[in-house]
């Protein structure tokens, strides 16, 4: 972690779209900084740190290796296509490097279960870049549910819930709700 062990530093692999996004969200962090972002053209990566007004204490990087191989990012956050996913994931959880995959995370159940078997090994942690978990809307779903008994809420048919087993592994699943509407 950075100075403020509470501070984690980011690096970011590649200068996709969603990347601005993400880094704006990085910067209003009180608890995350951007350090490091790459693409493959460093011109790119320069012209991205630019246009999003990144601070000079962000280095730009040519090739994201030099972001794994940098010792002043704790995590990194993949904004790649997917099926580039489990190589830079793998990788970065073998530098140590916590990883944020943006999704879908993998293009079949073997490479989510590469990536897993990676950060589990080497002690760092995974996640998605899934946002519904922490939307206003998910919320509201969970006041419909449960904070008024299902029998006097006309407007919500039986909730079933589907639970999947676990096993040995580490296994990030979102959470499904079932409505079934009557």
């Amino acid at each position: 972690m950075g100075e403020n062990s509470k501070t984690v530093r980011l690096g970011i692999l590649g200068c996709a779209n969603i990347a601005r996004k993400v880094a704006r969200a990085i910067g209003l962090s009180p608890n995350a900084t951007l350090c490091a972002i790459a693409n493959r053209s460093k011109e790119k990566a320069e012209k991205f740190a630019a246009e999003n007004g990144f601070p000079a204490s962000v280095r730009v990087y040519g090739s994201y290796d030099q972001v794994l191989e940098d010792p002043g990012v704790d995590a990194v956050y993949f904004p790649l296509p997917t099926s580039l996913h489990v190589r830079w994931a793998v990788m970065a959880a073998n530098k140590k490097k916590h990883v944020l995959v943006e999704k879908p995370v993998a293009l079949e159940v073997a490479e989510l279960d590469r990536i897993l078997e990676a950060v589990e090994s080497n002690g760092v942690q995974f996640m998605d870049c899934s946002m519904w978990l922490h939307h206003p809307r998910t919320a509201h779903i969970q006041d419909l549910l449960f904070s008024v008994p299902l029998s006097a809420n006309n407007s919500i048919g039986p909730v079933r819930f589907v639970s999947l087993p676990s096993s040995n592994h580490l296994i990030i699943v979102h959470f499904y709700l079932v409505i079934i509407m009557v």
